[in-house]
């Protein structure tokens, strides 16, 4: 089969769970938001509330930039898909390994936040091992989504040259 790029659909795969993830960064923002200020409170919508956000403020600033920018690097990979030629089974596996990737750095992210943990190491508890099980598959996959990054943009060339 001969490689090519990745299709309009193809790309939508990538955008659509990219774009879930950048509203998902966004709420965590008020979460952050929320627990910079010690309260919740939406003047005029809602008015202040006492409420004990889990975590700290600088695990939800970490948690808020990252799903962003998980989102953002999502985003820029789908463009990528466009100027890149790979082989059908390789384009499902980028597609694949773009949003396990973001989607698992972004809830290691978020496990973080909620449980206290950092998942630097594997072990207890639980939830630490779950953060860091989240950022180690989104580790590997990056390393996938990568290297298939560099294989389509050398095909590209190699195709554009000759």
């Amino acid at each position: 089969m001969t490689p090519e790029s990745l299709s309009a659909p193809e790309r939508a795969r990538i955008l659509a769970p990219a774009a879930a993830l950048f509203a998902l960064g966004l709420v965590i923002g008020l979460i952050f938001t929320f627990e910079a200020i010690g309260h919740v409170a939406v003047w005029p919508l809602i008015p202040a509330l006492e409420f004990d956000m889990p975590g700290t403020e600088a695990a939800w600033r970490r948690t808020h930039l990252g799903a962003l920018m998980n989102a953002l690097a999502m985003i820029a990979f789908a463009a990528a898909g466009s100027g890149i030629r790979l082989g059908a089974r390789a384009r499902q596996v980028y597609i694949w390994s773009v949003c396990i990737t973001g989607w698992g750095n972004s809830l290691g992210f978020l496990v973080g936040a909620l449980f206290g943990v950092r998942g630097l190491a594997f072990g207890a508890p639980w939830t630490n091992s779950l953060n860091y099980l989240l950022f180690l598959i989104a580790a590997l996959t990056a390393f996938v989504q990568a290297w298939l990054l560099w294989q389509g943009a050398r095909a590209q060339r190699h195709a554009t040259a000759a």
